[in-house]
């Protein structure tokens, strides 16, 4: 590792032609947000019906032709107001992002009060994000979206962007003796209503009347009612047209699971009208075999995925690294070294356990359980079983070949992982998230290079080994259809190829691996569009989901300075920083413990490169500080406990 030097003129080079080749697939803003008006015509009234808190899936089976499901409210912990702001704008960004909470809008009168702070607000995310956007757009193609007094800040979702709220008849949604003959509606789903997009809330018999009412080629939407300060899934039905089953969206990929800004481009799409790519939310659809009992665990272990982290994820790795200084302590170190080869291997086998707790769904106590004694049986066991290194190979595969059999049968389970990518938390519903692109990466590198340690692999014949691991790591973790994680295209080529360059003895072609990663970029974008997966690379990055590529660039690396600066990651980063520090000062001890093994040489230069690499592109680059770090230092104990025995 300390031969490796990166020329800087070729770098800059390289990271200029990088920006400069996505900057010509990027349009720019404003040509996103206008794009080109095509209303085909009016197909039927949209009604967005906000039921009470507290209803659950089961609760709307009685709505007649209705598809049911879960509705994810925000990104973070968002109040009921920010959920109606992200059904307007058909994109949403993470709550941390602004630059501050959201004040209380009112959107009592024509015009919502406090909306100049709405706007000005929305300027200051990470994504663009245009308030107002849906109901402006529905107003240039000529149609109406107004608001019922018993809205609330439901009005929010049509409010348009000037702030202005367009207010429904009274009679709308009111008492029978409201509704004359001959007024506006009358003849409506829902008397009173004649608008074509109109917001309003009532009880769960008025809306199950409302949908028996509905005339053929209407749509209604109905809602729970979000909490007013932040709270989990919401129960979501839409009735219309050919809706059946569970509601579908390419957002999620999940069925019975959509999100808030996938309710704008729905409404568009009713009446015909594109979507404008301001918007990331994609149209909901429906299908498959309606399960209630189905959507009901969904949103239990969606809810209780990012609780669990601590409990099933910290709480055992702490206990085994106190336990394991415990007992070399305790023997005066004479078991420090069967201790930390316990500790490495349990520590490797972690994430892939907790895959299997994903598919169980077990309590919170069998959970922790599980997560804390399972990685030590079965590390006990692959030390009694395999010799050396191989116990490290294995340990890394079982990991690593469960989650790649996932993401290519459609990434079910690793979205349920207490390690995945906590779809609960509004980001990421499907493929790995950033706790596991750096795991994986990590764990592909070095149990690549303990197997051809372990099989007496060397030169040319390794490096191409490492190669073909690390493209297909790449194609499973980062490509669209699959891992869909534009981080792991970065990451995954980065490691493969500075891992070749050692082990053919040329660390300085280390530096190749940023062309490997801006290739493998262009590719699986390719890919991406051909097949039409308009996944997180195409969609966020290449389809712009609003501003520049240097614009994004530009988020991208205010949110990874962020990352380092969060309190809660402030302790462990700073941890991790003196672990590097010791490693650094103590470097010749350190690369002692490997000098005679090229290999596992070059497969940790690999993870610490593909650590680096990932640290400084991604938007939570102390993630990977922090978990590169961990793994890295494991690994390296792992290859003390070999030096006198001698052991491959």
């Amino acid at each position: 590792m300390r031969h490796l030097t990166i020329p800087g003129r070729t770098i800059g080079l390289a990271v200029f032609a990088m920006f400069w080749l996505c900057s010509l697939c990027v349009p720019p803003f404003g040509a996103a947000v206008e794009g080109e008006d095509s209303a085909t015509g009016h197909r039927g009234q949209v009604t967005i019906v906000v039921l009470p808190d507290g209803i659950v899936p089961g609760d709307l089976t009685g709505l007649e032709h209705a598809a049911i499901g879960l509705l994810n409210p925000g990104l973070g912990e968002v109040p009921a107001q920010q959920t109606w702001l992200d059904v307007s704008q058909g994109s949403r960004a993470f709550d941390t992002s602004y630059d501050t909470p959201l004040e209380r809008v009112y959107p009592g009168g024509e015009t919502a009060q406090g909306w100049e702070k709405v706007v000005k607000r929305a300027k200051s995310a990470d994504s663009p994000v245009i308030p107002g956007l849906l109901a402006s757009f529905l107003a240039r193609n000529g149609l109406d979206a107004v608001a019922a007094e018993s809205a609330g800040s439901a009005a929010l979702a049509v409010s348009r962007k000037d702030g202005v709220v367009a207010r429904a008849p009274v009679a709308c949604g009111g008492p029978e003796s409201m509704i004359k003959p001959g007024i506006p509606g009358a003849e409506a789903a829902i008397p009173g209503c004649p608008d074509p997009v109109t917001v309003l809330s009532m009880p769960l018999d008025s809306a199950m009347e409302a949908a028996a009412s509905r005339r053929e080629g209407d749509l209604q939407i109905f809602i729970e009612r979000p909490p007013a300060e932040s709270g989990d899934q919401l129960a979501i039905a839409i009735a219309g047209p050919g809706t059946e089953g569970m509601l579908e969206s390419p957002s999620t990929r999940t069925d019975g699971y959509v999100l808030s800004t996938d309710i704008a481009p729905t409404i568009l799409g009713h009446f015909g009208i594109e979507t404008p790519k301001a918007m990331t939310g994609q149209p909901i659809g429906s299908g498959g075999e309606l399960d209630p009992e189905r959507l009901a665990d969904l949103e239990n272990r969606y809810e209780q995925v990012g609780k669990r982290r601590g409990a099933a994820l910290a709480i055992p790795l702490l206990l085994w690294i106190a336990l394991a200084g415990i007992v070399s302590l305790a023997s005066r170190g004479l078991y420090a070294r069967p201790a930390m080869r316990l500790l490495c291997l349990a520590t490797i086998l972690l994430p892939g356990v907790l895959l299997l707790t994903a598919a169980l769904e077990p309590s919170l106590a069998v959970e922790r359980g599980v997560a804390t004694l399972l990685p030590v049986l079965i590390a006990a066991l692959l030390i009694r079983l395999a010799p050396g290194w191989l116990s490290l190979a294995l340990a890394c595969g079982i990991t690593v070949i469960p989650y790649g059999i996932d993401m290519l049968a459609g990434s079910a389970l690793t979205p349920r992982a207490v390690i995945g990518p906590n779809p609960g938390l509004g980001a990421r519903f499907y493929g790995i998230g950033n706790e596991l692109e750096s795991t994986l990466m990590i764990l592909t590198s070095v149990g690549t290079g303990a197997a051809l340690t372990w099989s007496s692999t060397s030169g040319r014949r390794a490096a191409i080994w490492f190669l073909v691991v690390g493209l297909l790591a790449t194609v499973v973790f980062a490509a669209g259809r699959f891992g869909a994680d534009v981080g792991a295209a970065i990451v995954f080529p980065v490691a493969a190829v500075v891992a070749a360059a050692f082990a053919i003895g040329r660390p300085k072609l280390a530096w190749a691996g940023l062309g490997a990663a801006l290739a493998a970029l262009l590719l699986i974008g390719l890919a991406d569009i051909v097949t039409g997966s308009e996944t997180h690379f195409v969609r966020s990055i290449v389809g712009g989901s609003g501003g520049s590529f240097f614009e994004v660039v530009g988020h991208r690396l205010d949110a990874t300075l962020e990352s380092f600066t969060r309190v809660s990651r402030i302790p462990v980063t700073v941890a991790a920083l003196a672990v590097i520090v010791a490693g650094v000062w103590k470097r010749e001890i350190v690369l002692a413990w490997v000098a005679d093994l090229p290999l596992v040489k070059a497969g940790i230069a690999a993870a610490a490169a593909g650590s680096l690499v990932g640290a400084l592109t991604n938007d939570s680059g102390a993630l990977f500080i922090q978990v590169g770090t961990l793994y890295l230092a494991l690994v390296l104990g792992f290859a003390w406990t070999t030096v006198k025995t001698g052991r491959k």
